[in-house]
């Protein structure tokens, strides 16, 4: 078997429970998920209406299929790729506006 050589800064033992548990060490307590962190999913409350919420898939959905199409054209049409570039913007507002909804803020 071979020895694995830590150092834990923090002290409290994480880095020691962690390699317990990927080097299959029946003697480790392991980590459990909820160890350090509390469990909030049943908390979690959506603090807009299900109509906004819409709105914000749908302001994630368009730009999405939006510059898909473009990017499916640039590509079959053999454009440069710099003109690939601007699409960017497109995919970040559609990723904002789906996490937006996902996270119902």
């Amino acid at each position: 078997m071979k020895a694995i050589v830590t150092f834990d800064v923090s002290g409290d033992g994480t880095v020691r429970k962690f390699l317990g548990v990927l080097t299959g060490d029946p003697k480790s307590p392991g980590i459990r998920p909820n160890d350090t962190e509390q469990d909030n999913e049943d908390a979690c409350i959506a603090n807009i209406s299900p109509r906004e919420r819409l709105k914000r898939l749908m302001g994630g959905v368009i730009p999405f299929v939006f510059a898909l199409a473009i990017l499916t054209w640039q590509i079959s049409a053999d454009v440069d790729r710099l003109w690939r570039l601007p699409l960017f913007i497109l995919f970040v507002a559609a990723a904002s506006g789906y996490f937006q909804w996902r996270d119902k803020t």
